[in-house]
């Protein structure tokens, strides 16, 4: 911390094997670091989050799906998912019945397992509208609002 350069430090060794994309490793490493939550003064009820959230888009081929994979692998709690397949179920949370009890069971998402931590999520132009709609709420509120089958979070 005591290096003036820390930051060129950390760029360089973020995703050594990825070339030419410094800015977008800044940004990736404000990501992990995350930000400052700031809460207004006790007559108002509001607050800034100190959560980033990042959407990397660029031509095929510009180690997009890579930065992800590093992001999530040194992140604590990193879920990676690939928009193709993921739906709103899966990345929220699904009812299952427990196989002893043959009682239903509320089972985590990505976005869930994720908490405290990063969810990357590749290929999101492939997603359907629906699933990207269950975003909003995730990344915007910084909750995950579940009603299925009688249970209601």
């Amino acid at each position: 911390a005591q290096s003036p350069d820390i930051y060129t430090k950390l760029v360089k060794s973020f995703a050594p094997s990825i070339w030419e994309m410094d800015d977008i490793k800044k940004g990736v490493l404000c990501q992990l670091f995350g930000g400052t939550p700031k809460r207004f003064n006790e007559a108002s009820t509001g607050r800034f989050r100190g959560e980033i959230n990042i959407l990397l888009c660029g031509d095929p081929g510009t180690s997009k799906s890579q930065l992800l994979q590093y992001v999530h692998k040194i992140a604590p709690r990193g879920i990676y998912t690939s928009g193709k397949g993921s739906s709103a179920v899966g990345l929220t949370a699904y009812i299952t019945k427990d196989p002893d009890t043959n009682q239903a069971v509320l089972e985590s998402g990505a976005l869930v397992l994720s908490d405290r931590g990063i969810c990357c999520i590749d290929e999101f132009d492939k997603m359907t509208d629906h699933t990207r709609t269950i975003l909003h709420e995730a990344m915007e509120q910084q909750t995950v609002s579940v009603a299925k089958a009688g249970i209601i979070l």
